[in-house]
């Protein structure tokens, strides 16, 4: 059977090396104009992991709020120059009272909260009325762009048809809890193209990066990097290019 679990804790300590210094994102940008749109003065970020995004948006308001599962996230999160008040809950029994903030999202997070459609049902309580919920992530269901992650690692982009809901399935749940204006838009597009042997320096490459390759085993990964290495090999004097290629979408919903 497919593992669709990962335990953070495991790999909390390393996980921000996802987010080089360098590199623009703005899928942030997307989230800190929609934080300044609606006025945003209490925030909570469910699933906020290390706490990156949130420390963003203290530009905004300094209540701050962020609930995750992993304990050692938590403790990554603490680490933020932004003072937030964490909590550690479930998505989907979310530890606070009702009508107490104008901004729910997640990033990057829904297909770990298991019941997607309950995590909508808790943000809707917990917002106040005209509160929007934000959920920014890529949806491997639309069958736009292509990730090489995908091509060389066995069942990963399976487990990813499994573990996300479609962008479809998340509006209608959307609207089935009451939110009203519900928009889906792209808010970035992620296009980095390795050529050769400088793919095996894509941070997303590493074991514990991402989700997607910290959950399969060892053998398992380390027989898609061979691969890797067997076509590097097999283009001796070609270029051969790794590419990402695909959106990151944004759907919002207000509370009536």
């Amino acid at each position: 059977m497919t593992q669709t679990y990962l335990n953070y804790d495991a790999i909390s300590n390393d996980y921000d090396q996802r987010y080089p210094s360098t590199q623009h994102w703005e899928r942030g940008d997307a989230l800190l104009n929609l934080a300044r749109q609606v006025k945003a003065k209490t925030i909570l970020e469910v699933g906020s992991g290390t706490g990156f995004w949130l420390n963003l948006l203290h530009q905004c308001t300094p209540n701050l709020y962020g609930v995750d599962f992993s304990a050692g996230m938590i403790a990554q999160a603490q680490n933020q120059p932004a003072p937030l008040k964490l909590s550690r809950g479930t998505a989907t029994q979310l530890p606070y009272q009702s009508g107490t903030f104008d901004l729910v999202y997640c990033v990057d997070a829904i297909h770990h909260f298991g019941d997607h459609h309950a995590f909508i049902a808790e943000a809707f309580r917990i917002l106040k009325p005209r509160g929007v919920l934000a959920i920014i992530g890529h949806d491997p269901h639309s069958g736009e762009g292509n990730w090489y992650i995908y091509d060389y690692f066995d069942s990963v982009h399976e487990t990813d048809l499994m573990r996300y809901p479609s962008s479809a399935i998340i509006k209608n749940s959307m609207r089935q809890e009451g939110f009203a204006d519900i928009e889906l838009r792209n808010v970035e597009h992620i296009l980095n193209i390795h050529v050769g042997e400088g793919v095996l320096n894509d941070p997303f490459i590493k074991h514990n990066a991402t989700s997607q390759l910290a959950l399969l085993s060892e053998e398992t990964y380390l027989s898609g990097i061979e691969k890797i290495k067997a076509d590097l090999r097999k283009s001796r004097n070609k270029q051969i290019l790794f590419k990402s290629d695909f959106w990151v979408k944004m759907l919002t919903g207000i509370k009536p």
